[in-house]
């Protein structure tokens, strides 16, 4: 197994237990925060969030722009010259950026009661958060950048481990806080201090395993300045197609219905949410490695590469989906009661978003490496704004469902889009994709129909104990058909030397 492969694997590992410790403490906290703090907080922490999210736009795809070609300089057998000047290029351009995103979250905080209708004292909660975000927003400026230096270094499981301390630290600080009564103050003081956390640590962390790397401020080239801005300008209105696709339902449902319904999708779409954003870091963690491969010009790895990440990423995708029909209702029922479950037709149109998303990211993710920028950018804004509009049509046709719908509809009619230039960049046929990455995953997750019948039919009871059970079932007759239909030899034989050299490494 190559060292790519190892680390990306680590990585991925990582990710997953980084994961798995926030989808756990996040269990813990919404139910805690609809007891202490009601539905209005808990929606407007989500409406925030993805205002702020928006925010982050100011970077104009500059972030992205630097991941890449902080991947590529690590390609380049130059004694770090290029990597350096990327590095010192990326912190410079971030020093002015989050001057800026500072101050349009103070101007934020004088408008935020108003635009969203929030009660007096939440109002004044949310002034206070954004206060204090915007002085975090200067004080972070020496940091910005190291966790992205550690992953275009390939050092995926350290970042991610460092990730999962901040995730577990924001948790627990805000479930300390809900029950203190700070409310909505609480839930985003426990953002700043969770990414203060992350920054200090991936920046220690760095000149540990690097002691004798130092880098100033300042633009050592021009050309490369432009090179940058050039690439992130394109990229950012992909960004922009992402955001209007992916994070803009809570606000399209708090214009139209206010905070408390909100909640009420917040709650049913969160734990799909979780579970596809774990599924994305399988391509995530080979990102660095695929961006090498690219600069080095190696199709053949390339290939094989988009092969076994689309397979992998299905795999996980259809078994997602398929979960989500069968224990969604059951889980946000058991989690945080009935009345917060927003329906069926918003389970069903979850379903079919996670595996088109899924495998949007795949496809997206090699255009990108190919750096066509343009046609991402193209299909991202139009269906980004194509989302947005039909979600406020069908927002107030259908109801709440009918946000969720749009968003289906949407992903899958970009799913043709993405994947035909795709395919038609890496020069391959969409037969041999089918045969070598869909049909496995397909094969794979047919195992799980007896469970997927037997529960709908309604002949297990809903407690914690049975939903547990069968939720444990459902994996082990998921992971069984992984193994004897949708992974290869090759496949199998890496997944037992890697086992194997844990094992070692344990002793």
């Amino acid at each position: 197994m190559s060292t790519r492969t190892s680390r990306a694997i680590n990585g991925t590992l990582a990710s997953f237990i980084q994961f798995s410790v926030r989808i756990i403490l996040q269990a813990a906290l919404s139910p805690l925060v609809l007891k202490v703090a009601g539905q209005e907080t808990l929606g407007a922490y989500s409406i925030l969030m993805q205002v702020i999210g928006y925010m982050a736009l100011l970077d104009l795809g500059f972030g992205v722009a630097l991941s890449r070609y902080l991947a590529q300089a690590n390609g380049y057998d130059d004694n770090g010259k290029q990597f350096r000047d990327v590095f010192e290029t990326g912190r410079t351009y971030f020093l002015f950026y989050n001057f800026l995103f500072a101050l349009l979250v103070l101007i934020l905080s004088y408008f935020v009661g108003r635009v969203f209708s929030f009660s007096h004292g939440v109002e004044i909660q949310a002034q206070y958060g954004l206060w204090v975000l915007a002085c975090w927003g200067i004080v972070r400026v020496p940091f910005v950048v190291y966790g992205g230096a550690l992953t275009a270094k390939q050092n995926l499981a350290a970042n991610n481990v460092i990730c999962t301390v901040g995730n577990m630290l924001r948790i627990v600080f805000s479930l300390g806080a809900v029950i203190a009564g700070m409310g909505l103050l609480g839930l985003m003081l426990s953002n700043v201090v969770s990414e203060a956390t992350m920054c200090i640590l991936q920046r220690w962390y760095y000149h540990k395993l690097y002691p004798n790397e130092s880098y100033r401020w300042g633009i050592p080239s021009w050309q490369l300045f432009s090179q940058m801005v050039r690439f992130g300008l394109g990229f950012f209105f992909v960004i922009v197609g992402g955001r209007l696709s992916l994070q803009s339902d809570n606000l399209v449902v708090g214009l139209l219905y206010g905070s408390e319904k909100t909640s009420i999708y917040y709650t049913t779409q969160m734990p799909a949410f979780l579970l596809i954003a774990l599924v994305w870091m399988i391509v995530d963690n080979a990102g660095p490695a695929l961006h090498e491969l690219y600069a080095r010009k190696n199709v053949a790895r390339l290939h094989n590469s988009y092969i076994r990440l689309l397979k992998y990423n299905l795999l996980c995708g259809f078994a997602l989906a398929i979960g989500l029909l069968v224990f969604n209702r059951h889980l946000v029922t058991l989690w945080v009661g009935a009345v917060q479950y927003a329906g069926d037709l918003m389970t069903i149109s979850l379903s079919v978003f996670a595996v088109a998303t899924i495998v949007n990211h795949v496809n997206g993710y090699f255009i990108g490496v190919y750096g066509a920028v343009r046609y991402l950018s193209i299909v991202s804004v139009v269906g980004g704004i194509a989302n947005l509009i039909l979600s406020l049509i069908l927002g107030r046709i259908i109801g709440l469902e009918g946000v969720m719908v749009a968003s289906a509809v949407i992903e899958v009619m970009v799913v043709v889009m993405f994947w035909v230039y795709c395919l038609r960049l890496l020069d391959m046929s969409f037969n041999d994709v089918l045969r070598r990455s869909v049909v496995p995953a397909i094969a794979a997750n047919c195992f799980a129909i007896p469970v997927v019948v037997y529960v709908l039919k309604g002949n297990i009871v809903v407690t914690l104990s049975s939903f547990i059970l069968w939720s444990f079932i459902f994996m082990a007759i998921w992971a069984i058909g992984t193994i004897t239909a949708g992974l290869d030899r090759e496949e199998l034989a890496q997944i037992r030397g890697y086992l194997g050299r844990i094992v070692i490494a344990g002793r």
